[in-house]
């Protein structure tokens, strides 16, 4: 039997490839990325930028944590044991979800951008802007592996497969 075919008859050893992946390298980077920048941008807001800005940073790493831990412990396990009838509909309640990261983290990106600094604050500023740079495009790469690679093995809907923007 083609390896090919195999992987449509087995999505669930397909899928425990693909979830070890996504908890090492997007779930723990999240995780320490949102711990690195939390104290950068309350540094920030101390030299006099963004007020505000770490309350939206914790926003985003508070949803962003719940939605990793539905996955954890509901989504991967059940797909772990080869899905059942309530997946498709958790699967778009996440995609839902993921529809909503991604414009959170761009409305930080362009606050952060459009801030004006001087002296240590701007040092601060461009290491903050850096690091919520990298975050987005993780968070974007991990958004298009669930919704392209991932979700599709389980769930066939236009969300399933929809295509993520990558944020710059």
């Amino acid at each position: 039997m083609p390896a090919e075919h195999a992987s449509r008859i087995d999505p669930a050893a397909q899928a425990a490839t693909l979830i070890e992946h996504i908890q090492t390298r997007y779930h723990d980077t999240h995780r320490r990325s949102l711990a690195q920048l939390l104290p950068l941008a309350s540094q920030a807001v101390a030299l006099g930028l963004h007020v505000g800005l770490v309350e939206q940073l914790a926003s985003i790493g508070n949803a962003l944590e719940q939605h990793m831990f539905k996955e954890e412990m509901r989504l991967f396990p059940m797909m772990e044991q080869g899905g059942n009838t309530l997946i498709g509909r958790l699967i778009e309640d996440l995609h839902r979800e993921h529809c909503e990261h991604l414009p959170a983290v761009l409305e930080l990106q362009n606050h952060l951008r459009a801030t004006d600094a001087t002296g240590a604050a701007q040092q601060t500023l461009f290491q903050l802007i850096q690091g919520v740079d990298d975050f987005a495009r993780d968070l974007a790469e991990h958004i298009r592996l669930e919704d392209e690679v991932l979700f599709p093995l389980f769930c066939h809907s236009a969300a399933a497969g929809a295509r993520t923007a990558l944020i710059p």
